[in-house]
């Protein structure tokens, strides 16, 4: 009777090492090679969007009259460019010269790994970028009028650098929401992006773990 694919491909990695079923190794070689490869494209496709957003939005916001807040995303952004670049190169470090399983679990330790230091980032990141959008509303004279508005629904006889202190309290609060909530942001922004490639490569190495038993 015709061999399972399964029984084939458990074969495969059973006997790895004499390569009694070198097409099926191969082709879970090109699998794994396949999905780093795309992963690996969307990252520095990734750097290049944020690279050119971060113009646009520079150009934008000084057509707007906020050139500062143009500057100041630029500027949080900076250090995001620099932790991709960095992360990216220490992927070429990654041995092309081991098995297709082992390669595939060094680069799930390296996503790993570089997903936790974005992470760490982002929790600055966050609640900056909110702190700097709520300082140019407050400034901006759209946002003046609206404060001005606010005052007389909620008169207060307490104003801290020229502001009603709620505001400003209001401001402090999301901020903090901002910095606690930073991770599950980060993450759900992840999956939104990268989250149908993550779940394949989490399919292959079970896969591939499953064979090897």
């Amino acid at each position: 009777m015709t061999k399972s694919i399964e029984m084939m491909w458990k074969e495969g990695f059973v006997n790895e090492a004499n390569l009694t079923a070198p097409k099926i190794n191969d082709l879970y070689n090109r699998k794994s090679q396949n999905i780093v490869d795309k992963l690996l494209n969307m990252f520095e496709l990734n750097i290049k969007a944020v690279i050119v957003g971060s113009l646009i939005m520079l150009v934008m916001m000084s057509l707007i009259g906020a050139p500062f807040l143009g500057l100041y995303i630029c500027c949080l952004l900076a250090p995001l460019l620099i932790i991709a670049k960095k992360e990216l190169k220490n992927s070429v470090n990654l041995s092309k010269g081991q098995s297709s399983y082992d390669y595939l679990m060094a680069f799930n330790d390296w996503l790993k790994n570089s997903i936790e230091r974005y992470s760490g980032y982002y929790k600055v990141f966050y609640p900056l970028f909110f702190l700097g959008m709520a300082v140019q509303a407050i400034v901006s004279k759209a946002g003046g009028k609206v404060i001005s508005l606010l005052v007389d629904v909620l008169p207060t006889d307490i104003f801290i650098l020229g502001q009603p202190y709620y505001l400003l309290v209001a401001v402090a609060i999301v901020t903090l929401i901002f910095a606690r909530s930073a991770e599950t942001i980060y993450h759900w922004d992840l999956n939104l992006v990268y989250g149908r490639q993550f779940k394949k490569l989490d399919e292959l190495i079970a896969d591939m773990e499953e064979l090897r038993k």
